[in-house]
């Protein structure tokens, strides 16, 4: 694929206006086809993991799992597709901006308010632990890992919501470099030590990860950086714990402190079990420090970065409206060709892959079906009554009765009536309002 610009499409996707860059993709606003559209986040991935076999087929299978994840915590997984080598996958755009840029601002203003910061991580419990009970269709967990549990994967909306972000990119690709010697999959400041040892991983691993996150919030400080990225490594595999966080902030509540130890404990064993535990927990330390409330967190979302937000959503409504001058005609747009692969150029999609249900449309050359039926039936009436006018033509006229019951000539008043019904009901049908008691012709 060439260079992107505002315009151009992959599948049914437009992509209007680029809102984020990172390290593995891009992310634009996008939006779908059709006489609906809907404004969409297309995720695309740098061309050297597009261009790896493995990745692109653990990528699509990952994928097609993540987006069976349906939690109110949890950015969804809408499609995923490849087109022109290019890796892309389509989630819901939310309205709002990662964590790191949180803390960012909020360091000027004294740090992340406690009721803030425990509704944060309490949110962002609830999604991972629905990722960690996803079930596959034999009904046994799939043990699905998100591996890479940051600020950045972690999303405040301006409406005081909190999600939970690149599930299956995350595991896509630590599934690939695995089996690259030298090579680990993650921020390396946020793994955890079973991760960076190369051993198997389990939930836990996000609980201290997400432990990491919390310690953050309320010290305005990472537990194990170090001067660079090996040596935040060894201080995250060595036994030594973290640093009470009451050291660096004595009014911490203490049950608010022994939450986070627990969660960043070295040996997996000693961490809480599962996401939903460390909710729990932070649930009862609420009675203590109330958890904020979601307009609460809008408020301070509007305070820190309204105006980077306001930028963002004119930018998408600028580009929205070139697309709609772009367009033929937004309300009516032409009949799209009947050929699936004219509709959604060459690429594979959820849909395409049976992964989700694609949406009720008439089958290739449907539209020309649902016109035959009526003027068929128009050009059988006018062929009968046709018909009917010939032989009235050459009929010898009435005959007389012969005696009870025997058989009469039918007239030309008893042949018309039946044809100008047939006709009539025909005609009606055309325009879809046949009278009471008359049907189309056979």
């Amino acid at each position: 694929m060439g260079e992107v610009r505002a315009g151009h499409t992959l599948g049914r996707y437009e992509l209007l206006v680029p809102i984020a860059l990172g390290g593995m993709a891009s992310v634009w606003a996008a939006r779908t086809s059709g006489q609906l559209p809907r404004i969409v986040a297309v995720k695309l991935l740098r061309a050297e993991l597009s261009d790896d076999p493995d990745f692109e087929a653990m990528f699509l299978d990952e994928a097609t799992l993540v987006s069976q994840i349906h939690h109110p915590n949890v950015a969804e997984t809408i499609d995923v597709g490849e087109e022109d080598g290019v890796l892309y996958q389509v989630m819901e755009l939310i309205d709002g901006e990662p964590l790191n840029l949180v803390l960012r601002e909020s360091k000027a203003r004294g740090g992340v308010p406690l009721p803030v910061a425990l509704r944060i991580v309490g949110e962002a419990a609830l999604g991972l632990h629905a990722a960690h009970e996803l079930r596959g269709r034999d009904g046994k967990p799939v043990g699905l890992v998100h591996r890479d549990v940051s600020p950045q994967n972690i999303l405040v909306g301006y409406d005081g919501s909190v999600k939970i972000l690149d599930f299956g990119v995350a595991k896509a690709a630590s599934n690939l470099q695995r089996t690259k010697v030298g090579q680990v999959k993650g921020k390396y400041a946020y793994m955890s030590p079973e991760q960076a040892g190369s051993e198997p991983v389990d939930r836990r691993t996000d609980v201290f990860t997400l432990g990491i996150v919390f310690y953050q919030l309320v010290t305005g400080r990472h537990p194990f950086l170090a001067e660079n990225e090996p040596a935040t490594v060894r201080r995250i595999c060595d036994k030594t714990a973290a640093e009470p966080p009451r050291t660096l902030v004595p009014s911490l509540p203490e049950d608010v402190g022994r939450i986070i130890m627990k969660a960043l404990a070295k040996p997996r064993d000693e961490r809480f079990a599962t996401m939903a535990e460390l909710r729990r927990a932070i649930e009862q330390v609420s009675l203590a420090a109330p958890l904020a409330t979601s307009d609460e967190l809008a408020a301070l979302m509007q305070q820190l970065l309204g105006p980077r937000g306001e930028r963002r959503r004119a930018a998408i409504q600028e580009a929205m409206q070139i697309a709609r001058e772009r367009s033929i005609d937004t309300d009516y747009p032409p009949p799209q060709p009947s050929s699936p692969a004219a509709v959604d150029p060459p690429g594979r999609t959820l849909v395409e892959r049976g992964a989700m249900a694609p949406r009720s449309s008439p089958p290739p050359g449907g539209r020309a079906r649902r016109w035959l039926v009526p003027v068929a039936s128009v050009a059988l009436a006018v062929l009968v009554a046709l018909g009917g006018a010939y032989l009235l033509r050459s009929s010898p006229g009435p005959r007389a009765p012969h005696g009870r019951g025997g058989l009469i000539a039918p007239t030309a008043g008893s042949i018309k009536a039946p044809l100008l019904r047939a006709a009539r009901a025909a005609s009606k049908a055309v325009r879809g309002r046949a009278a009471p008691g008359e049907r189309a012709a056979p």
